[in-house]
């Protein structure tokens, strides 16, 4: 006995141990389904989905709600069926599979055919579809034929097919609004000129007596700053002199020299200081602008000419304007071509007198 426990154990051993198996799962039914749906053969799939007679118990009807058709598809995983509802416009046959697939992680085909067997595009959309009064999903190895006008009201599809009428009561919405512009655009831009005539009328009235200060003021800083120039100028003559002196009267070249370069030295120093105070590099016109300006407010305060509205008056001014040059651009005054030719022409003939 004892030598046959070995045996024993290992044939209790072989017994226990389970031996792996391949599960398949089958979701077709016997109803509505082909046999070898999914052949190698394009041809013999036609055949087959031509002569295919669905049960008419079976048959899914569109029906169409507010424009937007509805149709419960049976799901083969839970054998059940589950409602769709579609967007005409936007939605396609491919986003139709495509939530079927995602409905039903067991489908592994859907596509759409015509009753002759020809399959139809995932780009064509699903108002396009419905133009067909019956046709063919395919889910797996199962084909179910629906029926789109059936159940459908005449005004249900009129809105699925509306896309056009859509389309052409946005053009004529636009020719309308183009039309209403041509005619009133004329009174309106006459309109709206008056009244920047007026306020553009009203500043510059504003700024007459503004405009007199100014000129007043910036001829007196010029003449100031031209007379620091100037000063300048003889400044530097008169160091040119003194040195002359020194060097060939009182004393030699050899004393001055020392001198000389102390000067200009001193030169290179005030010209640093300058950059450092002004964050500018020393240039006469530079200098000459900021003379004039410190020049323009110092005397401005003390005669009460208020730079700031001044500034505003003449942004606004600026702004009215340019407004006005818009409103009389050839471009928008609706002109045929011809006339705007001319014009041009106009405007070329004007440049080149100004030119001359």
């Amino acid at each position: 006995m004892k030598l046959d426990r070995p045996f024993v154990g290992l044939f209790l051993c072989h017994r226990l141990v389970r031996q792996p198996r391949l599960l398949c799962r089958n979701y077709s039914t016997r109803n509505s389904s082909i046999e070898d749906v999914p052949s190698t053969s394009a041809n013999d799939l036609t055949q087959k989905l031509t002569s295919f007679r669905s049960d008419p118990e079976k048959i899914i009807k569109v029906k169409v709600r507010n424009g937007l058709p509805m149709l419960k598809v049976p799901l083969p995983s839970r054998a059940e069926k589950c409602l769709f509802i579609l967007r005409p416009i936007s939605d396609t046959v491919g986003s139709f599979c495509q939530k079927l697939r995602d409905e039903d992680k067991g489908i592994e085909i859907a596509a759409i055919y015509k009753m002759d067997g020809t399959r139809v595009s995932k780009s064509v959309p699903i108002e396009s579809l419905m133009i067909f009064p019956i046709f063919r999903i395919r889910i797996n190895d199962q084909i179910f034929d629906v029926e789109t006008q059936s159940s459908a009201t005449s005004s249900d599809m009129e809105l699925l097919k509306s896309s056009d009428t859509l389309k052409g009561m946005d053009d004529v919405k636009a020719t309308v609004a183009a039309l209403y512009t041509v005619l009133n655009i004329d009174g309106f831009k006459l309109e709206r000129e008056k009244k920047l005539m007026v306020a553009l009328e009203e500043i510059q009235l504003k700024l007459e007596p503004l405009e007199k200060i100014r000129i007043q003021l910036e001829q007196e800083c010029e003449h100031y700053s031209n007379q620091v120039l100037w000063g300048g100028l003889i400044t530097m003559g008169i160091q040119t002199g003194i040195f002359a002196r020194l060097t060939w009267i009182d004393y030699s070249w050899d004393i001055v020299e020392p001198c000389t370069y102390f000067a200009t030295f001193s030169t290179v120093i005030a010209t640093f200081g300058y950059y450092i105070y002004t964050k500018q590099s020393f240039e006469y016109d530079s200098a000459q602008q900021r003379v004039f300006t410190q020049q323009f407010h110092k005397r401005a305060k003390k005669a009460k000419f208020d730079i700031k509205e001044y500034n505003q008056l003449k942004s606004l001014e600026h702004e009215i304007k340019e407004d006005l040059r818009r409103l009389r651009d050839p471009l928008q005054q609706h002109l045929p071509a011809h006339r705007l030719a001319s014009l041009e022409l106009d405007a070329a003939k004007w440049r080149l007198s100004k030119q001359s």
